[in-house]
């Protein structure tokens, strides 16, 4: 089976900071093989104590493969797999890996309003109720794919989790911001080319990064495209092109854009009490790592 049928580029991370945007834009490199559908989730089993699929499922990812240089996916979740998750790419394809940090809380955010916004927890739960939820949830159960919607707080720990990346993959583990990602888009993308070693300015971003969760016109809808796309899992896993198309048509009719989420302040402060001390750690781990350019919501 020729190499370039699995990936040597995994985008692993983080949800909600604008990992769709690279990988569009990084799709459109004439010298990149992007995987037939952005998350093929493959190595997510892990996380969860599960066997994996046979390889030949993840290869099939990569049937448009043509000799490119670069041979590419992006599933936001691997980053939470920790060590066992690292560990399992790295033995069945070791790529290159990209990491994308984004601010927790924002990114908390975010990640609530997408979980709305597919119907997983409720339209009327405030945010306020969702962080509760997601406190009652014990570490030992966050690997549990039932309480993945609940672990919105927790997904914002970064420094729980990229150490084991950092130790798996010394020197070939990239990390980025998503505040240099929405500042200049072009000059990241270029920057993750040039170390892939493929011409910086073959890609370009085509959009702007996602900074709000999309909603939809019509829950009923919603519902029922829920309903039918769990069902047709193991369709659409033999035929990921068939479910990127679906899904582009299904959100072309019912999507909306979301309205920003106000954030009562003595709930930020709430919550920025409980990100202050993985912050601080995340920031003495990136500096150990030798970034020295950190964001403002990092300690300086």
């Amino acid at each position: 089976m020729p190499r370039g049928t699995l990936p040597n580029f995994v985008i692993v991370g983080v949800s909600r900071a604008g990992t769709t945007s690279m990988f569009n834009a990084m799709s459109l490199h004439p010298q990149v093989c992007a995987s037939a559908t952005k998350e093929t989730r493959y190595f997510q089993a892990v996380r969860y104590g599960e066997p994996l699929a046979p390889l030949a499922d993840y290869q099939a990812y990569f049937r448009r493969y043509d000799g490119q240089p670069v041979t590419m996916e992006c599933t936001p979740d691997y980053f939470y797999g920790g060590a066992a998750t690292a560990k399992a790419i790295k033995e069945t394809c070791d790529p290159r890996v990209t990491v994308i940090l984004r601010e927790p809380i924002s990114r908390l955010v975010s990640f609530y309003r997408f979980m709305q916004g597919r119907l997983q927890i409720p339209a009327d739960m405030t945010l306020e109720h969702y962080v509760e939820r997601c406190q009652a949830l014990p570490d030992a159960e966050m690997n549990r794919r039932p309480n993945n919607v609940f672990t919105g707080l927790w997904t914002g720990q970064y420094a729980r989790f990229l150490p084991s990346w950092l130790a798996t993959y010394p020197d070939r583990c990239d990390i980025y911001f998503f505040d240099d990602l929405v500042a200049d888009p072009d000059a990241l993308i270029a920057d993750q080319c040039a170390r892939l070693g493929i011409d910086p300015a073959g890609a370009r971003a085509t959009e702007e990064p996602e900074n709000s969760s999309e909603a939809y016109r019509s829950r009923s809808a919603q519902r029922v495209a829920a309903r039918a796309a769990r069902h047709s899992r193991g369709l659409f896993r033999r035929y990921p092109t068939l479910y990127t198309r679906a899904r582009k048509a299904y959100e072309a009719v019912n999507q909306r854009a979301g309205t920003p989420e106000v954030v009562p302040e003595t709930l930020r402060r709430e919550i920025s009490a409980i990100y202050q001390p993985w912050n601080d750690l995340l920031g003495l781990q990136l500096r150990d790592a030798g970034l020295d350019r950190l964001p403002e919501w990092l300690p300086q």
